[in-house]
């Protein structure tokens, strides 16, 4: 029986403590709070900031806007990418327009987005859902059509229907490059939200940045990117966990 994988802890152990002495080194070159303050002065921003309870709003306002934009996204990107996938005809109709969108940078939609929606939470979600939607309808396609042809027609051959085809086919054969799609996709709304918060909202985990940095607090600024890569850490096993459990057959000997 193999005992436990230390490399597992080891090596990411290993990665942070090089990171903090380079970080720390940096910070006493500069000699300079404002420009970098060292991971010590951060560490007690960051303990003040889990405790301050309207940061901790701002970041369940900033997840409920994330999830709620990346359902947006599974239930546009999933029907849209299904169809692309298995029909050529919607294929050619949908992939001028999903090609040429998905090029415009997503902060280029910031201006509009505030002309239509106005400050809230419209522009934020409407931002998550345009990002999102795309890796989901790209690995859709690329999971649908990365199919055997042998599978259909032995479905066929034993009287499958068309639904019962895309339930015992279809979805579980594209089912890891739609899960794929979905980490892609929920990690960019992350991102994009917070950049979103920035300018075309008043609350939130991106506007709690603003704040800290036009208080000149670098140290808070830095401990608030730090709990936002913890998160979108948190997320990304997360959705990687479910993964592992929904495709088992995959690792199957």
């Amino acid at each position: 029986m193999k005992g436990p994988d230390w490399t597992k802890f080891v090596y990411p152990l290993f990665t942070v403590a090089v990171f903090i002495a380079l970080w720390r080194s940096a910070s006493w070159f500069y000699n300079s709070n404002l420009l970098l303050p060292p991971p010590e002065k951060t560490a007690v921003a960051l303990w003040h900031n889990l405790h301050d309870l309207s940061v901790m709003k701002n970041l369940l306002l900033t997840l409920r806007r994330v999830l709620t934009g990346f359902g947006i996204a599974c239930a546009i990107g999933l029907p849209l990418g299904f169809a692309m996938g298995a029909s050529k005809t919607a294929f050619r109709l949908f992939d001028p327009f999903t090609s040429s969108v998905r090029q415009i940078p997503i902060m280029a939609w910031v201006p509009l987005t505030i002309i239509w929606f106005g400050l809230g939470d419209g522009p934020t979600l409407f931002l998550i859902a345009m990002v999102g939607v795309f890796p989901i309808v790209l690995n859709t396609i690329a999971g649908v059509r990365s199919i055997s042809p042998t599978y259909y027609h032995a479905a066929r051959s034993m009287g499958a229907g068309r639904f019962s085809i895309f339930a015992h086919v279809i979805l579980p054969a594209s089912l890891p490059d739609i899960l794929t799609g979905m980490r892609l996709s929920v990690g960019m709304g992350w991102m994009s939200v917070i950049c979103a918060e920035f300018i075309a909202t008043s609350a939130g985990f991106g506007f709690a940045m603003v704040e800290a940095q036009t208080r000149m607090e670098t140290d808070s600024l830095l401990s608030l990117m730090l709990m936002g890569a913890t998160v979108g850490f948190i997320i990304d096993k997360s959705i990687r966990f479910i993964e592992s459990r929904l495709t088992r057959w995959r690792f199957a000997s």
